[in-house]
C-alpha cells in the first residue's frame, strides 16, 4: 500500500492522467484540482496524499465576516 508521503513515480503518473506529455499531465492534474510541482525537465511531481485529497475537494472554512463597526 502507498503511503501518502509516496511521490507518484513517472509510469503511475502517466496512468493516472491518461497522458505521456508532461504538459497535458499538468494540465489533467490542474483541471483536477491537484497540488504538484513542475520540475525543470517539465515533468509534474506530487505525492498520493495530495493526489488522493486534491485541495479543490476538501473542506473550506467558512468565510466569516465582520461587523460593520462603522455604522455603530
Amino acid at each position: 500500500m502507498k503511503s501518502d508521503h509516496d511521490i507518484i513515480t513517472h509510469e503511475e503518473m502517466i496512468e493516472l492522467t491518461g497522458y505521456q506529455r508532461p504538459s497535458q499531465q499538468c494540465k489533467a492534474l490542474e483541471r483536477a484540482g491537484i497540488f504538484f510541482i513542475k520540475r525543470p525537465d517539465g515533468h509534474p511531481r506530487t505525492t498520493w496524499g495530495h493526489f488522493q485529497n486534491p485541495l479543490s475537494k476538501r473542506p473550506q472554512a467558512p468565510i466569516q465576516e465582520e461587523p460593520n463597526f462603522g455604522a455603530m
